[in-house]
């Protein structure tokens, strides 16, 4: 009994021990905020001379880390357009090929190269006998063919000189009950194709006047399901479930995007275009957006020369918990869920 007890406990201390690791992993994932940062500058460029040197003039940095940068990944350009992943040391993303996997398929494809597979020799010389031995059989059976010939043509001949007394006295009689048939086939056949003629141009007049009730009554079927369409949306619109589902809705999506926006963000940037009137439309846009991208964007107008440069750094952080809990305030409550199959109704209807 003492044994089975110390089994259990052990059993006992194992299942606490991989429990507390899952909690412990998933209360990480939740409540650890995923950094993610971009650093970049583009040099000053003439726009009107080194258009072309633009791309080489750019610099960018960008990429993410988590939990003491245990895990982390950034691309950098020019340098890698390739994103990298890494856990610790170890490089996750991508993987690199082993030299050995390389090295057997350079081998495996000389030697393919070099020794062409001997099935194909065989299945060439197996058509070749094949194609001998029927050609002996097709002249075995031209001779044999040929003999038969002969005979029938000798027995035709013999037979030939006794029907042609009974033919001639045999056609006629066929000719005259053949002429009696044709006129009255002839007679059958113009009276079907009149009735054919008058049945298919009352075909054609019953459509010509069908097609417009047909087109109407389409046109009028569409306006009145687009009309009942309209009337139940301005109704759910108008409901009071709706209302307070949108509430909902727009408070979880906006706290998701508070969240997700940068926290540091300051962007530098002089420009000047050929235009001097399209450089003051941009910064006419600017300025009606100053309001929002005050203390985050600065711009400085250049209306000497043709010229861009700029500098970019932007700082952020998103926390996995937030977008969970949004979504599941959003799922399991009751006015957004009666919205939802309320317009997937009016969809379907």
């Amino acid at each position: 009994m003492t044994a089975f007890l110390a089994v259990l406990k052990i059993i006992g201390i194992v299942l606490l021990v991989i429990i507390s690791v899952l909690l412990a992993i998933i209360l990480l994932v939740l409540f650890v905020p995923v950094r993610y940062y971009v650093d970049g500058k583009v040099d000053e460029t003439n726009l009107e001379t080194e258009t072309g040197l633009i791309k080489d003039r750019i610099y960018v940095k960008a990429g993410f880390s988590w939990l003491l940068h245990i895990l982390r990944g950034r691309i950098i350009y020019p340098e890698s357009t390739e994103f990298s992943v890494w856990v610790l040391f170890l490089k996750v993303f991508p993987l690199k090929k082993t030299k050995n996997s390389t090295d057997t398929q350079e081998i495996a494809e000389s030697e393919e190269s070099e020794n062409p597979p001997t099935e194909m020799e065989e299945g060439f010389e197996e058509s070749s006998e094949n194609k001998d031995g029927s050609e002996d059989v097709t002249e075995n059976s031209n001779e044999t063919v040929e003999e038969n010939n002969t005979d029938t043509t000798d027995t035709a001949d013999n037979n030939s000189d006794e029907n042609e007394e009974v033919s001639e006295g045999d056609e006629t009689e066929k000719n005259e009950e053949t002429d009696n048939d044709s006129e009255d086939n002839a007679e059958i056949n113009d009276e079907a194709s009149f009735l054919s003629v008058l049945k298919k141009i009352k075909d054609t007049i019953i459509k010509i006047i069908k097609t417009p009730q047909d087109v109407f009554t389409k046109i009028k079927c569409t306006i009145s399901s687009i009309y009942v369409k309209i009337d139940m949306i301005k109704k759910t619109l108008e409901n009071d479930i709706f209302k307070r589902a949108f509430e909902v809705t727009k408070k979880q999506i906006l706290r998701v995007l508070k969240m997700i926006l940068p926290k540091k963000c300051r962007i530098n940037i002089r420009i000047g275009l050929p235009d001097p009137i399209t450089t003051a439309d941009i910064f006419a846009a600017y300025g009606i957006l100053y309001p929002i991208l005050v203390g985050k964007v600065y711009m400085t107008p250049e209306f000497e020369k043709s010229v861009i440069e700029g500098k970019v750094h932007i700082r952020g952080k998103i926390r996995v918990f937030t977008i969970v809990w949004a979504a599941a305030v959003l799922f399991f409550n009751k006015d957004v869920k009666k919205t939802i199959k309320r317009f997937q109704k009016i969809a379907k209807s």
